[in-house]
C-alpha cells in the first residue's frame, strides 16, 4: 500500500508541477495531505480481478479521483461553513485572507477548475481504447451521483429534523459510501477486465462496505477527538446535517430531549458546551451503540460478500483488511 501511495502521490506532483497561473500553487495545497484511499482502492480493484503488475492504467485513473475528491471537498467546505481542512484553513477562507469580500467566490471557481484538472489528468492515462470506453462510464456514473447526493444532502438540511434512517442512508450512499469506495474499486475492477461479473462482485463487496465507512464519519463527526480524527468535531451538528444519528436520536427522544436538540442543532453559534449537551442526549439514548451496531452488521455483510466472490489469494487478504481500515478506522 505504501509502494501504491508513494507512486500516485509521484503522479499528482507531476501534474501540477505541469501546471502554471495563480490557482496552481493553491490548489495542489489543497490537493495535499489527503490519505488517498480512494487512489488505492482503484488500485486494488484493478488487481484483485487479475490486472498485470504493471499497474500504471490503475495508478494514473486513481490519481485522478484524488483531485475530484479535492474538488469537492473545496465546494463541500463552502457547503458547510467549514473554517478548516486537514489542519489547514480551508480554501475559501485562505483565499478570503488574501482577498477580502471574495473568498467564497474564487474558492467555486478554484474548485471547478481542479474538476476540469480531474478529467485531464483521467485523459492522461495510459489506456487502450476499450480501457478508455469502460471506465468512461463509471466515472460518469459517479460524478453524477455524487453531486446528486450533496444536493440531497443540502435540501434535507435544510428540512429540520430528518426521522427517515431509510432515506438518510440513501442520500449518505450516493454522497459518500459508493463514492468513495464502491466507484474507486469497481472503477480498478473494469479497468482490468472486460468481463462485467468481476466489478459486479466488488460491487456487493463495497456497498455495504461503503455504508459502515459513513456510518463511521458520523460518528467520528460527533464523538472523536480533533487531534486523532483531524476533523472539527460537532460540525455536523452546527450544520443541522442529516446523520443517522440524528435520525435514531429524533426517533427516540423525549420531550426534554427534544428541547436539547431543537435548540442547539443547526446552529452555527453553538458552544462546546452545547455540543457536549447533544452528545449527552446521543449517548443517553444508545445512539452511539447502535451505530456501531449498524457498522458491524455491514462489515459482516461485506466479508461474507467478499468470501463468496471469485477474488482470492492476496488480493482477497488485502481486501478485508481495507474493510476493517474503513469500517473501524479513527480518522
Amino acid at each position: 500500500m505504501d509502494r501504491i501511495r508513494r507512486r500516485i502521490a509521484d503522479i499528482v506532483a507531476e501534474f501540477f508541477a505541469s501546471k502554471a497561473g495563480p490557482l496552481a500553487r493553491p490548489l495542489r495545497e489543497a490537493t495535499e495531505g489527503g490519505k488517498m484511499f480512494r487512489p488505492v482502492l482503484c488500485a486494488v480493484g484493478w488487481h484483485a480481478v487479475g490486472g498485470p503488475p504493471a499497474d500504471d492504467p490503475a495508478l494514473h485513473l486513481g490519481a485522478s479521483l484524488e483531485l475530484f475528491h479535492s474538488f469537492l471537498l473545496i465546494h463541500d467546505d463552502i457547503c458547510d461553513n467549514a473554517d478548516t481542512r486537514r489542519g489547514r484553513p480551508a480554501l475559501h477562507q485562505a483565499l478570503e485572507a488574501q482577498y477580502p469580500g471574495a473568498g467564497t467566490g474564487l474558492a467555486v471557481v478554484a474548485g471547478d477548475l481542479l474538476a476540469c484538472w480531474h478529467q485531464e489528468l483521467a485523459d492522461r492515462a495510459p489506456l487502450a481504447a476499450d480501457q478508455r470506453l469502460r471506465t468512461r462510464g463509471v466515472l460518469a456514473g459517479m460524478r453524477h451521483e455524487v453531486v446528486e447526493g450533496q444536493y440531497r444532502e443540502l435540501a434535507l438540511t435544510r428540512q429540520g429534523p430528518v426521522e427517515d434512517l431509510d432515506e438518510i442512508l440513501a442520500v449518505a450512499r450516493a454522497k459518500s459510501g459508493n463514492y468513495s469506495v464502491t466507484w474507486p474499486l469497481v472503477l480498478g475492477a473494469t479497468l482490468a477486465t472486460a468481463d462485467p461479473a468481476a466489478p459486479a462482485a466488488l460491487h456487493r463487496f463495497a456497498v455495504p462496505l461503503g455504508e459502515a465507512f459513513q456510518l463511521r464519519d458520523d460518528l467520528l463527526g460527533v464523538f472523536s477527538e480533533p487531534e486523532v480524527s483531524g476533523k472539527p468535531v460537532g460540525d455536523d451538528l452546527r450544520d443541522g446535517k442529516p446523520t443517522a444519528l440524528l435520525a435514531l436520536a429524533w426517533r427516540t427522544a423525549d420531550p426534554d430531549q427534544r428541547r436539547v436538540l431543537r435548540a442547539h442543532v443547526g446552529r452555527q453559534d453553538a458552544t462546546a458546551a452545547e455540543i457536549a449537551e447533544c452528545r449527552a442526549v446521543l449517548t443517553a439514548l444508545g445512539v452511539p451503540d447502535h451505530v456501531e451496531t449498524m457498522i458491524d452488521e455491514r462489515y459482516r455483510l461485506a466479508v461474507e460478500a467478499l468470501e463468496r466472490s471469485p477474488v482470492a489469494g492476496p488480493a482477497r487478504t488485502t481486501l478485508h483488511d481495507l474493510a476493517a481500515q474503513l469500517a473501524y478506522r479513527d480518522n
